[in-house]
């Protein structure tokens, strides 16, 4: 790819895409659609001494060219007045956008940086995938190595060419750069939950942060994540996804059940948890998509498994195996519905189940 160090991925974020782009070198990045050229908002300053960028364009203007162009000029000297930059040298690339229905969807999370294994696994579409969901603790965040080999993976699955949803995980809110992670992926104003509209989908990603108390003296007085979630509360009540699409909510802790055993220390703030519950209920959410807790498993609408009531199934989509194997769920979803498969690096198809969005129903498959 010449300058680049891997594919972009083009993330959805309220009713825009943001291209994350990165390079080998610092220099200065622009994206160009149809007739006009976007840059990475900064004041009007063009950032030229880093080697990556996050630039926003309007999804209907993708979506309708379907194709756009990275622009990159490397910096050889910046400088009070005259700045040195090589020639600009440019990479273009197809964009498919998500089809209207019977739209093939991959989530995975709990990568945990097994990315050979878990390319293979999300790989399950092959080039028919139209939506890919990463939802939490893909890598570390110890060096900004880390931030750079998530970002290859989620272009190495979708080679900058369809569109990606993408969340925190709790991992990705521990070790020495986690207060950079805004720096690298997208956000809502320093916020890592956010409405979203994408093809024949609306609906919310949340974030967690962490999965235990503040308190922990493993977090050594480094977080303040509890206030962070009471103002979420209040941006989930913002929220008003339209009716005519298909709502769901993404977010790598599940808020219904932080933990598959009540009263332990991950058993954290029902309360506001359960406002959250109440928020998506409203919204009118169809699903919701989480990871977290290494299992891949459905729990029905107000599972006896579930610590808080919930009015819409939760799939948890990832297995992260002592063996090494990492599992995702490959969705295919329709207006009336879903088929959700737990699949392997093998393509192999794990469980099966079918979801109405009418009565909420699921159904197991029995393997032929």
């Amino acid at each position: 790819m010449d300058f680049l160090s891997c594919n972009p991925f083009v993330a959805v974020i309220g009713g825009e895409y943001e291209i994350v782009l990165n390079a080998f070198e610092n220099g200065i990045f622009a994206v160009k659609i149809g007739g006009n050229v976007y840059h990475e908002k900064n004041s009007g300053v063009l950032c030229s001494e880093k080697k990556y960028a996050k630039i926003r364009v309007p999804q209907s203007a993708l979506d309708a060219a379907g194709e756009y162009v990275v622009s990159y000029r490397k910096t050889i000297e910046r400088v009070s007045y005259f700045s040195r930059f090589e020639d600009a040298r440019e990479k273009r690339f197809s964009f498919r956008a998500v089809p209207k229905d019977n739209v093939r969807v991959y989530h995975i999370a709990d990568v945990h940086q097994r990315y050979e294994t878990a390319l293979k696994t999300a790989s399950f579409f092959g080039g028919a995938l139209d939506l890919f969901i990463l939802n939490g603790d893909i890598g570390e965040v110890e060096t900004e190595k880390d931030f750079f080999d998530v970002a290859k993976f989620a272009g190495d699955v979708t080679k900058g060419e369809i569109p990606v949803i993408f969340a925190r995980g709790n991992h990705d809110a521990r070790g020495k750069l986690a207060e950079k992670f805004t720096d690298y992926f997208p956000h809502n104003d320093m916020r890592l939950y956010y409405g979203f509209e994408v093809g024949p989908f609306a609906g919310a990603v949340f974030d967690c942060g962490e999965d235990k108390p503040d308190s922990r003296t493993v977090y050594a007085g480094a977080n303040v994540f509890e206030p962070y979630r009471r103002e979420e509360t209040e941006y989930l009540k913002t929220l008003a996804p339209d009716q005519s699409k298909i709502v769901f909510a993404v977010g790598h802790i599940c808020p219904v059940q932080t933990t598959q055993t009540a009263g332990d220390v991950f058993d954290i703030e029902r309360d506001v948890y359960g406002a959250w519950s109440e928020e998506f209920r409203r919204m009118g959410v169809k699903f919701m998509l989480c990871g977290h807790i290494h299992k891949a498993y459905i729990l029905r609408p107000n599972d006896e498994r579930s610590l808080l009531k919930h009015d819409y199934p939760v799939i948890v989509g990832s297995a992260f195996r002592e063996d090494g194997e990492v599992c995702g769920a490959a969705l295919t979803v329709n207006k009336n519905g879903m088929l959700v498969s737990f699949t392997d690096s093998e393509r192999r198809v794990l469980e099966s189940y079918k979801i109405d969005f009418a009565d909420k129903s699921v159904c197991g498959i029995e393997k032929e």
